[in-house]
Parts: structure tokens; C-alpha cells; sequence
């Protein structure tokens, strides 16, 4: 398993890119982050990849954060040419036949001559869950866009909230994220309630995140009881319900406990397993502990769900 790992992590690194000068063009990369977030938010459910109107709309999105110079949101490229990298493949639609040309072809004839496009099943064998898929995004950032980090977390984000009504935008208090996410950082000192890791820069500038316990489309609480400061890999694992703070007789603050999906024996999950039974790191006041009700929510999600 650790051999076929590194093999993917060799090729991913190693990504056949237009140059210009010194510049490799960022297309393939943002098509696969692409593709991940689709698989996050339930968009894609199997091993058949439309090149839809969402997957053009969360291209751009992503493209837009890691552009330079005169690179253009052209997704046909990556759509067609990811072929050469021999782990994609693009599947003629019904009574159409593969596509040879030195060049790719339009959006529309890609739609009109294309069914989808499908992975390796290997690849796809990791794509398809959720721990790998996270490492798999996070080592593609790493080795293109190690200094857009933040602003690729901020439009993954942006992507998967789905749209307020109108009238309950408006009854929300200006700043209502800038000041949930600065009191609760501040409560935990910009620390990790899971790992315990601090990095802080600036009040602006932290690797730790707010999270709510109970999300804030459930309940509309944005009292600090109900957030935990969490690492961007925490945050992301709850939100996903493979880990959760739950109620515990001996630990006020909560202890941690995991989805019965992680293996230890994974490569990947190791790490995550690691947390069961491991107090939540608390704030430096007791009055701002986690709820119990914000704790058992988060229990039961995690019982019920899987």
C-alpha cells in the first residue's frame, strides 16, 4: 500500500505542464483539485467525470487564486491533454470515436463528442475516499501551490456553503464570521484543540481555523461554546464526521472520538485514529468550554451517520 502511495504522490509531483519560460502553466492540477471538491460535496459518485457546468464554474474558481500572467480558465486543455499522464482517459459518447488532434477541442465538442472521463481505477480506488482524497489534494497543493494554501481553503469553502435566503442574510449582524472566528481563536489561543499545534503571524495570519461543533445552518449559534479552534486537516475531518468532541465524565472539555470508517491500519488515517480517547485541548477559560449540547450533536452525528 505505501509503495502504490508514494507511486501516485511520484506522478501527481510529476504532472506533464506547459511551459512558458520558467512559468508550467497551472491547468492540470486545478482540474484535479477540481474534481476533489466535486467528490466532497457529493457532486461526483462514481468513476465517470462530465465535464459539467459546476466542474467549468469550480475550475474557474480555483483558477482565479493560482493564475499568473496570461494563463486563461480554459479547462478543455486539462480535460483533454490529462490523457497524457496515462491515469485519464476521455470515453467517446455513445456513436462517437476517440478524439486525435495535436490540440484540444472546444468546450462544446468535448461535451458533444465526449461521455466523461474516467481515472485508473488505482487512482480512483483513493480517490474515492474521503482521507486519501484530503492527502492526495493537500500534496497537490503542496508541490504547485504551497503559497496559496489559504486562499484555495477559503474558495473550497466558499464552494460548499450553500446559499442563505435572502431575507435571513439580512437579519445576520455585519461581521458575523470575522467575529465568530476572532473570539474563538482568541479563547484558544490560536491552538489546535485537537493536535495542540500553534502557528500565529499575525491576529490575521493564523493556520488554526474556527470551527462550529454544531454548524452555525443548524442552530444560528455563534456563542464561543459552540467553536473550537481546529488545524485546516481537523477541521476538515469533523466537518466530515470521521472525528468528533464528545461528552465525557471525566473530561469536561470533552474527549475526542473517531468514525468507525478509520483503520489504523491505513496509511493516511493514522494519525486521526491516534486522537480517540485524547481529551479536546481546552480554552484558557473553563467558562468557555464546549457545551454539552454542542458536544452530544456532534456524538450523535458521529453514531448514526456510518
Amino acid at each position: 500500500m505505501e509503495g502504490e502511495w508514494d507511486n501516485w504522490l511520484e506522478r501527481l509531483y510529476n504532472l506533464r505542464r506547459d511551459k512558458r519560460g520558467s512559468h508550467e502553466r497551472p491547468h492540470k492540477p486545478v482540474l484535479l483539485l477540481s474534481i476533489m471538491d466535486l467528490l466532497d460535496r457529493g457532486l461526483i459518485g462514481e468513476n465517470k467525470v462530465a465535464l459539467s457546468e459546476e466542474l467549468v464554474r469550480t475550475f474557474k474558481r480555483y483558477f482565479e487564486v493560482v493564475r499568473q500572467g496570461d494563463d486563461q480558465p480554459t479547462i478543455q486543455n486539462p480535460f483533454f491533454h490529462l490523457s497524457g499522464d496515462k491515469f485519464w482517459e476521455l470515453v467517446p459518447a455513445a456513436g462517437e470515436t476517440a478524439i486525435y488532434r495535436p490540440g484540444a477541442p472546444s468546450v462544446a465538442e468535448l461535451r458533444r463528442r465526449v461521455g466523461y472521463g474516467q481515472f485508473d481505477e488505482g487512482f480512483w480506488a483513493l480517490l474515492s475516499q474521503p482521507v486519501s482524497r484530503h492527502q492526495l489534494r493537500e500534496a497537490i497543493i503542496a508541490r504547485y501551490f504551497p503559497e496559496r494554501r489559504e486562499q484555495i481553503a477559503a474558495a473550497a469553502v466558499a464552494a460548499a456553503k450553500p446559499a442563505e435566503p435572502a431575507a435571513l442574510r439580512e437579519a445576520l449582524p455585519p461581521g458575523r464570521d470575522a467575529a465568530f472566528r476572532r473570539t474563538v481563536l482568541e479563547v484558544y489561543d490560536y491552538t489546535c484543540a485537537a493536535c495542540g499545534i500553534r502557528l500565529l503571524l499575525s491576529s490575521d495570519l493564523s493556520l488554526v481555523e474556527a470551527a462550529h461543533i454544531i454548524p452555525f445552518s443548524v442552530t444560528r449559534n455563534d456563542r464561543r461554546t459552540n467553536g473550537l479552534a481546529l488545524c485546516p486537516n481537523h477541521h476538515w475531518a469533523m466537518d466530515r464526521h470521521l472525528i468528533a468532541p464528545c461528552p465525557d465524565r471525566q473530561h469536561r472539555e470533552g474527549i475526542w472520538k473517531i468514525s468507525r470508517r478509520l483503520e489504523e491500519r491505513k496509511e493516511g488515517q493514522r494519525d486521526l485514529v491516534a486522537l480517540a480517547g485524547k481529551p479536546v485541548i481546552p480554552p484558557g477559560e473553563e467558562k468557555f468550554y464546549p457545551a454539552i449540547e454542542s458536544l452530544r450533536w456532534r456524538e450523535k452525528q458521529l453514531t448514526t451517520r456510518y
